[in-house]
């Protein structure tokens, strides 16, 4: 009887370290921000603005001919599409990019281009 209960411990610790944690995480949320790289190729430095139900934050200005990277505020993204807004300071153009889907860690390639209505927003794979 002694013999079995030793033959069996070493499946036991096996069994137990298997169905242990191990060191592996569960799935949840990320905490990884969502980025804005931003290139402008308009003739005129650009403000770019994040919009999410009611909530509106200035992201900050991009000369021309530059690029730049933004982070987009968490409080903006947990509450479903974000919109990005382009407007140059010293005209009334504006160009949207339509609601944006963006999860924890998303990447954003804004390129905003000589004319404005043209400018592009994609989110990267």
């Amino acid at each position: 009887m002694l013999r079995r209960v030793w033959a069996l411990l070493p499946n036991l610790l096996l069994c137990a370290l298997a169905c242990g944690k191990g060191g592996t995480e569960a799935p949840g949320p990320s905490s990884d921000p969502v980025r804005v790289e931003v290139v402008n190729r308009y003739p005129l430095a650009v403000e770019v603005y994040a919009f999410a139900t009611g909530m509106e934050r200035r992201l900050g200005t991009v000369e021309p001919g530059m690029k730049a990277s933004f982070v987009v505020p968490p409080n903006l993204t947990t509450s479903g599409g974000v919109e990005l807004q382009v407007s140059p300071a010293a005209s009334n153009q504006r160009f949207r990019s339509g609601q944006l889907l963006l999860a924890p860690g998303s990447i954003v390639d804004l390129n905003v281009t000589p004319q404005l209505f043209s400018s592009t927003a994609t989110i990267r794979p």
